[in-house]
């Protein structure tokens, strides 16, 4: 009858609604994708080496493209990592260095805190990134690292919410970011200049869509 043509026409438009909005997010996140893949191998005075995420970690982190880098200035000095990944928004809102580096046998040393950064050192829009020192497990030989990492819909606006997972929820993908470097016998103000210096000459908002 013709409840039924109204309910079936009802759940029609419900269907093409989702499988439209799908659509867009895919297309979004391949944009986003490709940006990623357009980024150098060097800028400024910094030399990168590639380094490699295994399969296991791309599919638990839902990662669609990733740009990850041992970075070292060419006149010597300051040296460190970048890491920049694109994909699902569930499984990248869901797994910062306070879980991950657990499991290599680093923990957090003191508390992470937001730190907020100018447009300058962002290479987009002013943004906050959450910043930590994290110090080898009792028995474990592995050396103390100091790391700022953050999260963005469109890799222009930083953010470091206390809860991503629900910050982010209906964002169509996001971009998580972190910068590693050594923090043996640094000082609170060096470990904030030198990442600042690897973010400033990465300029990551050249990755936005």
């Amino acid at each position: 009858g013709l409840a039924v043509v109204v309910a079936l026409m009802g759940a029609l438009a419900v269907w093409q609604e989702r499988v439209s909005g799908r659509a867009l997010s895919n297309e979004q996140m391949a944009r986003a994708s490709r940006a990623i893949d357009m980024l150098p191998d060097t800028f400024g005075d910094w030399e990168t080496e590639p380094r490699t995420m295994s399969d296991a970690e791309i599919q638990q982190t839902g990662t669609r493209a990733y740009y990850s880098r041992t970075v070292w200035q060419k006149r010597g000095g300051a040296a460190g990592s970048v890491m920049l990944l694109c994909g699902q928004t569930r499984e990248l809102s869901v797994h910062p260095p306070t879980v991950c580096f657990e499991g290599v046998g680093l923990t957090l040393d003191g508390e992470a805190r937001p730190v907020r950064l100018p447009a300058e050192v962002l290479g987009g829009e002013e943004g906050t990134l959450m910043a930590a020192r994290f110090k080898p497990a009792p028995g474990v030989s592995k050396v103390p690292v100091f790391v700022y990492w953050g999260w963005s819909r469109d890799g222009r606006v930083w953010e470091a919410p206390d809860v991503p997972r629900l910050s982010f929820v209906g964002a169509p993908f996001l971009y998580k970011l972190y910068v590693v470097r050594d923090d043996t016998g640094r000082t609170p103000p060096q470990r904030l200049e030198v990442c600042d210096q690897i973010l400033q000459a990465f300029q990551i908002g050249r990755a936005h869509v």
